[in-house]
């Protein structure tokens, strides 16, 4: 599950997690949130009571909560530092000189519409 939701962060985002290293601490951190509550969903599948749980926020739910903040927190810190780096000009916005996240590609198309 690691490798994949790497992949996607560097497709989706066009960040480097460096999670197989450990070497980002943000991102290891985001990477065991996910693992956590991809489990945590999981387990669902299994626990009878998982309703009463989350209406109450307690033991598994509680947690699950939890990680899917921590999980929410660092994907919009990534989209909030794009959107600043994308409003300085010393960021090159040709596309034909270096690969685009999906989500540059997203923010220069809104630009464009807007002017």
């Amino acid at each position: 599950m690691k490798a994949t939701l790497f992949s996607l962060f560097r497709v989706a985002f066009g960040v480097e997690l460096d999670s197989m290293s450990g070497s980002n601490e943000q991102g290891k951190n985001s990477i065991a949130a996910f693992d956590d509550a991809n489990a945590m969903t999981l387990w669902r599948y299994v626990d009878i009571l998982w309703k009463i749980k989350r209406f109450f926020n307690i033991e598994t739910e509680a947690k699950l909560r939890e990680n899917i903040k921590i999980v929410d927190a660092f994907v919009y810190k990534l989209i909030h530092r794009k959107t600043e780096q994308m409003s300085t000009p010393k960021v090159d916005l040709s596309v034909s000189e270096s690969p685009f996240s999906v989500q540059m590609r997203l923010l220069l198309l809104l630009q464009s519409q807007k002017a």
